[in-house]
């Protein structure tokens, strides 16, 4: 293990930035469920602020009709990694640098789909989402907390920031509207390309790097451990962004 005198937390979404495959919506688009036209206008409605993210969720998980053998077969043993994760998890590893997933989805769907992943690796990588059921074919989702997102994910970068040693660098990873809440909380904030949070960041004017894989954001992360980078905060915002030395 190497052990750095910059102290470093990754936190990442799950759905679509670690996983390529958003395994909620791939059950939400199937065509026993709602389907992509309907999924697609309720996430504008939570982007636009007409519903919140939590009432949005919740009539996306209503309208699954999949059996949970089917949701295997059919969909979540198929999903793909994205290709740069598991080098960068592995450099984590090996600075002590802790990673943690925070999800919207559920949570026994994300177990058996991070082994498939990494193997036993995937047991030191904590886990921190909503849960859920499946009777016959219906879905159930039980939220993590009573907030509009039923896991707001800035909680959790808040209480890890308490604990931190003092000027631990926060990464954040993410692509879509649940992703929102975190936003403002991370020192390193990276956005999937393309894709809801970065159009909210660009909107907000919240700092970003936009990312296509995971690669990149071991770059970042090396540049800021071997003193190539640093971080620079706004006085007057608060928010953080990335500076080449």
């Amino acid at each position: 293990m190497t052990i750095s005198d910059v102290k470093v937390q990754v936190f990442t979404d799950f759905d679509g930035t670690l996983s390529l495959d958003d395994t909620g919506l791939i059950l939400i688009d199937d065509h026993r469920s709602m389907g992509p036209e309907r999924r697609r206008a309720i996430e504008h409605d939570i982007l636009d602020g007409r519903i919140t993210y939590k009432a949005g969720l919740q009539a996306m998980w209503d309208s699954v009709h999949i059996s949970w053998d089917e949701a295997w077969s059919e969909y979540l043993d198929h999903c793909k990694i994205d290709p740069g994760f598991p080098a960068f998890n592995d450099y984590c590893i090996e600075h002590n640098f802790p990673v943690t997933i925070i999800s919207s989805g559920l949570k026994p769907l994300l177990d058996r789909i991070m082994t498939n992943f990494l193997g036993e690796k995937a047991k030191a990588i904590d886990i921190v989402s909503n849960n859920g059921e499946v009777h016959g074919r219906e879905w159930k989702i039980i939220y993590r907390d009573e907030s509009e997102y039923g896991n707001d994910k800035s909680r959790t970068l808040t209480k890890a920031r308490e604990a931190a040693e003092p000027g631990t660098i926060f990464v954040f990873c993410g692509d879509g509207v649940s992703d929102i809440s975190a936003a403002r909380h991370a020192d390193v904030l990276f956005a999937r390309k393309d894709r809801d949070l970065e159009t909210y960041c660009v909107r907000e004017n919240i700092p970003f790097i936009p990312f296509d894989t995971f690669k990149e954001i071991q770059d970042v992360v090396e540049k800021l451990v071997n003193k190539k980078a640093v971080i620079e905060k706004d006085p007057k915002t608060g928010l953080s962004k990335v500076i080449d030395v």
